[in-house]
């Protein structure tokens, strides 16, 4: 009797671990990066300008994903409390087009659309987009851009831009602030670079 009894609370035991291991896990929290601090004051198209299209931003498997990644040195894992919106690629789908209509050499045409007529083409691939945590908790984001000319076919710049900002604290709040204050860096600083090319990108283009 007392191994049957023995047996009946060992399969008990054994289902209810079962079952916590199957069972629903815990909801992520989702994280929003906004737009370009100043994205709002440049929306008003300049018809007189050469015209730039953006295609889609891509990045590597391991950051195609909306789970927030959590870096140290060279070793990244997802950490499953914490989600974004979308991919790294759909933010910057979503915020760069705005950003970059701040330039003051070029109208940016986005999203991309085979056909248009356009003066250069810009393409960017993410590097990365984590929280890095070696020497200190910071937010780092990275993309390694191509300038093309108009027919996409002749490459004329290349430029990697990077941007990073502390996290204060490893609580969503903080992380999401740390996340806008780098890609708003890295907007920043594509737009000082692109303008920084002004004419000479197109003369070259012209030439070809």
């Amino acid at each position: 009797m007392s191994s049957r009894i023995f047996f009946i609370a060992l399969l008990f035991f054994v289902l209810s671990c079962a079952g916590c291991i199957g069972g629903k896990s815990v909801e992520s929290s989702f994280l929003r990066v906004d737009g370009y601090i100043s994205a709002n004051e440049c929306d008003r198209i300049n018809h007189d300008m050469p015209r730039l299209a953006l295609r889609r931003f891509t990045s590597l498997p391991a950051l195609d994903r909306e789970t927030v990644i959590v870096a140290k040195g060279q070793v990244m894992k997802p950490d499953y409390r914490w989600s974004w919106e979308g991919t790294p690629a759909e933010i910057f789908d979503l915020v760069a087009g705005p950003a970059l209509n701040c330039m003051n050499s070029y109208e940016v045409i986005s999203p991309y659309r085979p056909g248009i007529d356009k003066d250069l083409v810009l393409s960017g691939v993410i590097t990365s987009f984590e929280i890095q945590r070696s020497g200190g908790d910071a937010f780092k984001v990275a993309v390694r851009y191509s300038l093309w000319d108009g027919s996409g076919k002749n490459l004329l710049a290349r430029k990697l831009v990077e941007a990073e900002a502390p996290v204060k604290s490893m609580r969503g709040e903080a992380i999401a602030q740390a996340a806008q204050e780098a890609v708003d860096g890295i907007m920043k600083n594509t737009i000082t670079w692109i303008d920084g090319l002004g004419g000479e990108m197109l003369s070259r283009n012209a030439g070809r």
